[in-house]
């Protein structure tokens, strides 16, 4: 009877630790290892609706280069880069482009946005990639002129040179 009892306890408590690690198919939580954010919901249904085969890269940002560049000059944060870029919101206004080439007035790579400075080492010098940004890579929940708070930008940019 104890035997019985105590393999019957021990039972329990395993079905118990089972239970406790199922997945919850229907969470929209935000869960840093397996679960997505609202934003990164939005930019999934961004990505299908416009067809764009894209990659997630571990911070966040969605990208799909273009044109990987000439293979060997790869720009680091500490380098001034010189670009053509164009910006949106995920619903598709306009926010700026650069008129030609634009070194920002000399400011270095490392001074830019979090996904500018991750998405632009992924290629190298005359390559051109599109990002999808999150709002925390981007301005987070600062305002910036045409740039709503918690916004989640598009950018296509160019890498034309560094410096």
């Amino acid at each position: 009877m104890k035997w019985t009892l105590r393999n019957c306890f021990y039972c329990f408590i395993i079905l118990c630790l089972a239970a406790g690690c199922t997945k919850k198919e229907n969470s929209l939580s935000f869960d840093t290892e397996n679960g997505a954010s609202g934003e990164d919901i939005q930019i999934q249904q961004y990505l299908f609706n416009h067809n764009i085969q894209a990659r997630k890269d571990p911070s966040g940002l969605y990208y799909q280069i273009i044109q990987y560049g000439d293979s060997t000059h790869r720009i680091t944060l500490e380098n001034v880069p010189y670009m053509i870029y164009t910006r949106r919101l995920l619903n598709g206004t306009f926010i700026d482009a650069s008129i030609g080439v634009t070194d920002f007035d000399g400011r270095k790579l490392k001074d830019h946005i979090a996904g500018w400075q991750i998405g632009l080492q992924k290629i190298t010098k005359g390559g051109k990639i599109l990002m999808i940004i999150p709002s925390n890579l981007g301005f987070g929940n600062v305002s910036l002129n045409n740039i709503p708070a918690n916004s989640i930008l598009v950018c296509e940019a160019e890498l034309v040179d560094f410096k």
